[in-house]
């Protein structure tokens, strides 16, 4: 999976200090909010969209100097000591207003939405300037999005002629439901995640089922705020398949994820009763799992041959029906006769080869120790070698799951009279 991260993307607000008029010490400053230009050719019109804007100022001291809430961002007028120094916020798309006294609790604001696409109506952002009021003088700000946009599409130049992997849906998991405004933001527990992240179905996938040049797709974006959870702390990995988590972990519910649902054909499997699909953790690198805000990220996703290679939470399964040929061949035979000192191969070969197979291991220890003979399993675990070496009867029972759903009982004499 080829992961790229663009530079961070802002918009500019101004303060104009424009007809600046001296009363004493006292400057009348006229606030002026500017969206700036986009930072990349690739932005969305509501990346850029302003829809309320709060702008508190706060003195030296940090005392709440200058309060004010629009729905139509325009000039704002402030009095304002010249000279002094201050500390100017802008907190944009929240849906309200933002009220606080006292700077230092500002510190500690945080931003919930009620739903994850909330963004629709603008991405919340911020933003946080020191500034010293003089005659003639502008003042810039440069708001951050409080959310990271994740584009991502697929490469299938590296499938199998026949196979048909269609994109049906893509969601975040672990989607963040609130961010800390002026604090690097981690998601701490299962609570602070939507059960459904922000997500696309349908018609939403169409771009990623088109085929361009090399067989790439166009590219969908998902939105998701802020969440900084560090390095993964495995250490240095080579492949997505080493990146993921088991349930019992906690990260397996706070890290975020991309999960993808495919529509799958070829030969022998079929998604009639259930899509495939694909998950996948975020993060900067393969040993990073941050996402940062007001940053974009670009994930081209690369299936291979018949794009089943992994099995489990990564690419599960579970959903797809097998329409191949299905078989369990039992070697050399189900009933053997040896000698003390023998050595014996026997085993299953199945179709398909990756079916779910237990090849019997209470059995075989269970004839181990009334001393029939010793065992060593085949490393692809479908076989087994036996070294008879006490006169006796063993059982070995060995069994397919599905698609195959099959068993073979293996009865074993040792010198018996």
């Amino acid at each position: 999976m080829d992961r790229k991260r663009r530079l961070p993307c802002k918009i500019l607000i101004c303060l104009i200090l424009s007809s600046c008029i001296d009363i004493g010490q006292k400057v009348q400053v006229d606030i002026m909010v500017e969206e700036g230009t986009p930072a990349t050719r690739a932005e969305l019109p509501e990346e850029n969209r302003i829809s309320d804007i709060s702008v508190l100022i706060f003195d030296s001291n940090g005392t709440l100097e200058y309060r004010a809430y629009s729905r139509s961002h325009s000039i704002f007028q402030a009095t304002l000591l010249k000279g002094e120094r201050y500390t100017a916020y802008a907190f944009i798309n929240f849906g309200y207003a933002v009220i606080c006294e006292s700077e230092s609790r500002l510190e500690n604001l945080e931003h919930y939405l009620s739903y994850p696409d909330e963004y629709r109506s603008g991405i919340p952002m911020s933003a946080k300037s020191r500034i010293v009021v003089q005659d003639d003088s502008d003042i810039t700000l440069e708001a951050v999005r409080l959310m990271s946009r994740i584009s991502i599409r697929m490469d299938r130049s590296r499938l199998s002629d026949g196979v048909d992997m269609k994109v049906e849906a893509i969601r975040i998991g672990n989607c963040p439901k609130r961010v800390e405004v002026l604090k690097e933001n981690r998601v701490r527990n299962e609570d602070d995640c939507f059960v459904t992240g922000f997500s696309h179905r349908g018609p939403e996938c169409a771009p990623l089922n088109t085929e361009n040049s090399g067989r790439i797709s166009d590219e969908v974006s998902l939105y998701m705020l802020e969440n900084m959870q560090g390095a993964f702390q495995e250490g240095s990995i080579s492949t997505d398949s080493e990146k993921h988590f088991e349930e019992y972990d906690k990260r397996s519910r706070t890290c975020s994820f991309i999960e993808m649902e495919i529509g799958y054909s070829s030969a022998i499997w079929t998604s009639s009763d259930g899509p495939l699909k694909y998950r996948f953790y975020l993060g900067e690198s393969l040993n990073d799992l941050n996402i940062e805000r007001n940053c974009h990220y670009h994930i081209t996703v690369c299936p291979e041959d018949d794009g089943l290679h992994e099995d489990g939470w990564r690419v599960d399964k579970t959903g797809l029906k097998y329409t191949g040929k299905t078989s369990l061949e039992k070697y050399p035979s189900d009933y053997i006769v040896g000698d003390i000192g023998d050595k014996i191969h026997l085993g299953c070969i199945l179709t398909p080869g990756h079916a779910p197979f237990d090849i019997g291991l209470d059995y075989l220890e269970e004839d181990k120790k009334e001393g029939i003979y010793d065992y060593k399993v085949d490393p692809d675990g479908h076989g087994v070698t036996l070294t008879l070496t006490g006169p006796g009867r063993g059982l070995i029972y060995m069994e397919a799951g599905d698609p195959i759903n099959d068993a073979a009982l293996f009865i074993i004499e040792v010198n018996l009279p």
